[in-house]
């Protein structure tokens, strides 16, 4: 894949480093001030030119957004993937804080609609294709592919809750632009300010799924119940006192088990964490302890 960044137009990235491995994977080169994402497969351009136009509009309304390198030539086709190039910014400290998520989420939160057509927040299409993926792993007889008894049960749980949420995003009267993955590892911190990175989820949906993350940090993650409470007082409210509450945090939480799933015929420690997780959801278990990845 970087063989054809090299033959294109593109700049001819010498010091690649590995920043990120997800839905995307991010590379830095700090010679050229550039970051590469690369997306998994060139048929997702409607999403990757989404990306582009979000970051370009919240430039527009002044909001502390990530650049992208427009005068490259951009979404680049690359191999089967396609390409997207954005302003490197290089790590810097203090790092940034659950306050700062939670002033960035209610300056967000308060944008008028963009001037672009934005999906509706629905993450059950990209839970199935990593299902599909997966279950094709099996068939092919991969050794390190999950099992056939955990991808049924996340199918399953995904037809339970589908039907409830698609009718809480069509009735919910706090619906709005959200940035769709609201955690602390999509900030970064630029000199004086904290940006708002990776743009992949924004949709039109709940706002209060933006507060998901931080709220269930709490159980999952050992985030201090103290924290929480600064970040609920900043922002102005607390997702955990809606009733719809459980639904939404199940429906992220088989977004965050399906996402690391990818990562488990690569990773031993992706493997430990998904068995771990997968556990505590056929359990019923809200509380056991989760381990970022």
């Amino acid at each position: 894949m970087l063989e054809a960044v090299r033959d294109s137009d593109a700049p001819h990235p010498h010091d690649l480093r590995l920043l990120r491995l997800g839905e995307n994977a991010l590379f830095a080169s700090p010679a050229q001030g550039l970051v590469y994402r690369v997306a998994r497969s060139d048929t997702v351009r409607d999403k990757v030119e989404k990306e582009l136009a979000t970051a370009r509009w919240l430039l527009a309304q002044r909001f502390p957004g990530l650049p992208p390198r427009d005068e490259l030539s951009q979404p680049l086709p690359a191999d089967g993937r396609l390409v997207t190039f954005w302003e490197y910014v290089p790590p810097a400290d203090p790092p940034p804080a659950l306050v700062d998520l939670a002033a960035l989420l209610r300056d967000l939160h308060a944008l008028p609609a963009p001037d672009f057509p934005l999906p509706t927040l629905d993450p059950f299409p990209v839970m199935r294709d990593r299902l599909r993926t997966a279950g094709a792993a099996v068939t092919a007889g991969s050794d390190a592919a999950v099992s056939e008894k955990d991808l049924a049960f996340l199918s399953a749980a995904c037809d339970a809750n589908e039907a409830a949420f698609r009718d809480l995003v069509a009735t919910d009267p706090d619906v709005g632009l959200v940035h769709g993955d609201a955690h602390r590892g999509n900030l970064l911190r630029d000199r004086d300010r904290v940006l708002l990175i990776d743009y992949e989820a924004v949709a039109l949906g709940p706002r209060s799924w933006d507060l998901l993350p931080t709220a269930t940090a709490v159980d999952r993650f050992g985030l201090a119940a103290s924290e929480y409470d600064e970040f609920c007082a900043l922002y102005g409210a607390d997702v955990t006192r809606r009733h719809e509450y459980r639904l939404l945090r199940t429906v992220r939480e088989l977004g965050m088990t399906t996402w690391l799933m990818q990562n488990v015929p690569h990773s031993a420690a992706a493997a430990e964490e998904f068995a771990v997780r997968m556990a505590s959801l056929r359990e019923g278990d809200h509380v056991a302890r989760w381990h970022a990845l």
